[in-house]
């Protein structure tokens, strides 16, 4: 396949990709109406977003929080990507929170 069929294979998966965006429909609801093999689907979604997966720009841990300096907190409420949720004093050391959520993620 030369450069200029790869550049149309690459530019047909992009124009597919953004439709889905748009669609509304969940990945399989998007490949059966448009008669498109699922694992091609997600592995060119995957490819043809590399300013996802620059080693430059890993993704975050933390998601950066305002906070409201005026507002009296008595408690802090903390929700995991694992689904644990738990909320601690807000008088507690910071180091501490780092060890608490540290061992709630590795469960």
């Amino acid at each position: 396949m030369n450069n200029t069929d790869q550049q149309a294979k690459r530019d047909k998966w992009k124009t597919l990709i953004a439709e889905y965006e748009i669609s509304g429909l969940s990945q399989v609801e998007f490949c059966k109406q448009n008669e498109l093999s699922l694992a091609q689907f997600s592995y060119y979604r995957g490819a043809l977003k590399p300013e996802q997966r620059t080693s430059k720009n890993p993704p975050s841990t933390f998601v950066p929080v305002k906070v409201n300096q005026q507002a009296a907190i008595n408690e802090m409420r903390v929700i995991l990507p694992n689904g644990f949720q738990f909320a601690f004093p807000s008088e507690i050391e910071s180091s501490r929170i780092k060890e608490l959520i540290g061992v709630f993620l590795s469960c």
